[in-house]
């Protein structure tokens, strides 16, 4: 019998494992990294493929993840839908038969309530521009063009007194970027088990 569990290199496994961000997990994943890089008898063709591999791997993991939280937001959708139209539902029923509370054992009791009508106020614009003619509008500080007034020569003396501008420094680590063979998946279907 075929195994269906898919196998995880190390690489990958390590690679899963930084979630958590530790020094010691970094630096096992760079260690698999460098014994694919530092492997003699494979071909450097062969390095990048087992490297871009595992990144792959992870994009096809992080798709089925998202395509499963679409999957379940609709269904929760669904689920809400349906427990609204059978709440209104059971209260008609306990209506048309004059019952308004329906005593129970494992849970207190279902109150049915009768459908009500209420006013609420729905503010169409007609005419935005007339409206913020007249003053209905906010105004908030332009936080884009104090900076750009504090870049510049001509303009910094009108806003120095009342904002300042730091240069911090941002570490950007290393990274890498996988470039996928666009002719390669055009030639050869692939398909994933997810």
């Amino acid at each position: 019998m075929q195994n269906l569990t898919p196998y995880t290199s190390q690489l990958e496994k390590d690679l899963i494992a930084l979630h958590n961000g530790t020094a010691q997990s970094k630096e096992w994943f760079k260690q698999s990294v460098m014994n694919v890089l530092e492997a003699p008898t494979v071909s450097s063709y062969e390095k990048s493929d087992r490297i871009a591999e595992v990144f792959v791997s992870l994009d096809v993991k992080i798709d089925y993840i998202k395509e499963q939280q679409r999957l379940l937001a609709s269904l929760k959708k669904q689920l809400e839908l349906a427990k609204s139209y059978a709440k209104e539902e059971t209260a008609n029923a306990l209506i048309s038969l004059g019952v308004k509370k329906l005593e129970g054992l494992t849970i207190s009791s279902i109150t049915a309530t009768k459908p009500t009508d209420k006013s609420v106020a729905k503010l169409e614009i007609l005419n935005e521009d007339e409206l913020m003619n007249r003053g209905f509008f906010k105004v908030e500080l332009d936080r884009e063009a104090v900076e750009q007034a504090l870049l510049s020569a001509d303009q910094r003396h009108e806003v120095e007194e009342f904002a300042d501008m730091t240069i911090e420094r941002v570490h950007k680590p290393a990274t890498i970027r996988i470039n996928k063979r666009t002719s390669f998946a055009q030639d050869e279907p692939t398909t994933i088990a997810a």
